[in-house]
Order: structure tokens, then sequence, then C-alpha cells
């Protein structure tokens, strides 16, 4: 009984050090909110079909980005854009599960049948697009490297 009391103590003054900070996580949506909230099908059309001279993202990968962006941020994919980088401007590391990275991982292996947890590393990527490349490079295959 005594040991459970202490783990319970223990879990409730770790808690705010692991939970999102829903303060800055208010703050990011306040920004975000001057932009236009896209349908998923505006955010693919606007974003993420091949302009001229680039590669597209698959739109499967475009839908669970939407998707789990909001799952995993609590911020709406919709007023994200591609050049919005991930510590900077949306602040992952401080507004996300400090277990986001693992879920995405995760979400994507149950999604897509790809398990990336051993080459999947957040610090590597600098903006949303570095991200949505990196996971279209994994779920299809190809040797593209954010940059």
């Amino acid at each position: 009984m005594w040991q459970t009391l202490q783990n319970i103590l223990k879990t409730l003054r770790a808690y705010p050090e692991l939970s999102p900070d829903m303060g800055l996580r208010y703050q990011v949506k306040r920004w975000l909110r001057s932009r236009p909230d896209l349908t998923i099908e505006q955010w693919y059309h606007q974003f993420w079909q091949a302009p001229q001279g680039t590669s597209a993202i698959s739109k499967p990968l475009v839908q669970f980005l939407y998707t789990h962006l909001k799952k995993h941020t609590g911020l709406n994919a919709g007023q994200i854009r591609p050049s919005d980088r991930l510590v900077e401007d949306l602040k992952f590391p401080l507004i996300c599960w400090f277990d986001w990275p693992i879920a995405l991982c995760d979400d994507v292996y149950t999604e897509f049948g790809v398990d990336i947890v051993d080459r999947f590393d957040e610090s590597q990527l600098s903006t949303i697009e570095d991200l949505a490349r990196f996971l279209d490079a994994e779920i299809t295959g190809t040797d593209a490297i954010p940059s």
C-alpha cells in the first residue's frame, strides 16, 4: 500500500514535466489563427501536389499528417504550412506529449506497416515539409532525405 502511494506521488510530481505546455500551445494556436483553415483537400492541393520540377507527397501520407498533426500537437493542421519550423514556430517539444516521436512512429507502423523507430530522429527535421518528405521517403522506400 505504501509503495503504491509513493508511486502515485512520484507520478504526480513528474506529470507537469511530461505534459504539454497548454499556455504555449494556446499561443501557437493564436498565431496560427491568422491563417485560413484549409480542408484536407485544400491542404493537399495547395501544398503537397507536385509543383513543376518537384516531387509530390503521396495523398495518403498527407491525409495521415493532417489527422496526426492534430492528434500529437493539438494544433489545427489546416493552418499549418510546410515551411513552419517544428521547434521555433510550432514549439513541438513543448506543446506535445513527451513521447510524441514514439507515438508517431507507432502510428506510421499502424497506418502504413513501416517501422521507422530506428531511423526517426526529430532533431534532424527542421520543418513540416522535412517531416513530410522524411515520412514519404520511408513509406515509399525512396532515398529522399530532408535538406
